[in-house]
């Protein structure tokens, strides 16, 4: 069931609020660009994919067991290899390029007013808090 225009718009100002309130939980939780496929390690996977493929056919044409298993945890580790992205610096540079203006965004428009904002929701909240009859 899909918000209502009015909840919509203060689950954003909320989110602002958060935001502007703790600017390391907003760079935690900033999108993270995709990571950069590498042509050569592509094609270093492939590579390894390919020539696990012809040792595989090696392997069914000669009865070598061994052979087949070698071949296809090479073909196995090809593809991961091609998959997965490098796990070194250029990431982490690309995640905290991101970070100061996914966190300079929220900030920005709720400056103004954000303390009369928290202030109204701590009041409601806790008139909520004191009209339960549960207590």
């Amino acid at each position: 069931m899909p918000l209502s225009e009015h909840e919509q718009k203060m689950l954003d100002e909320m989110e602002r609020q958060l935001f502007a309130d703790d600017p390391r939980l907003a760079r935690a939780f900033a999108p993270k660009a995709p990571p950069r496929r590498n042509g050569r390690r592509i094609l270093i996977g492939l590579g390894a994919v390919v020539l696990g493929l012809a040792l595989l056919v090696l392997a069914v044409a000669l009865p070598a067991i061994w052979l087949g298993v070698i071949a296809f945890i090479g073909m196995v580790a090809g593809a991961v290899y091609a998959i997965t992205g490098p796990s070194g610096t250029s990431s982490g540079a690309g995640s905290s390029g991101g970070g100061p203006g996914g966190g300079q965004g929220p900030t920005a428009p709720g400056t103004g007013d954000g303390g009369s904002f928290m202030r109204k929701m701590e009041e409601r909240w806790e008139k909520r808090a004191g009209d339960d009859p549960r207590l």
